[in-house]
């Protein structure tokens, strides 16, 4: 039997930060399985917050919902998500390739070696 894959949903996201910024206007955002986002805009426009949302970096105000699958991961730790992110700077790893920065966290995460992307070409 093979895994159902996952959907993405946030429902009426939105966050300010403590001093009052607000980072993200709410929305609402399905992403669905296999499907490709890209998210376009200006700096300060709020992608890089909603990603962090979903990752669990940040926590939405309150009422918003973030749900994998029927699965409601808005209090879920970071760690139990199961979500890789790679920033666009080399903050961590600038010696290793992009595909050695993604590797990485697939490594401490457990995934085997086959779970790995291949190169193609």
């Amino acid at each position: 039997m093979t895994a159902t894959p996952l959907g993405i949903r946030l429902e009426h996201c939105g966050k300010h930060f403590p001093d009052g910024t607000q980072a993200l206007t709410p929305l609402d955002l399905a992403i669905h399985p296999g499907e490709t986002l890209v998210l376009l805009g200006p700096s300060g426009c709020g992608k890089t917050t909603m990603l962090r949302l979903i990752a669990g970096l940040e926590r939405p105000d309150a009422g918003g919902r973030i749900l994998f699958g029927a699965r409601d991961v808005t209090a879920l730790p970071i760690e139990k998500r199961r979500v890789g992110m790679v920033f666009q700077s080399y903050a961590l790893f600038p010696n290793m390739s992009v595909r050695g920065n993604i590797e990485y966290g697939l490594r401490v995460r457990g995934d085997a070696p086959a779970q790995t992307p291949r190169q193609r070409g």
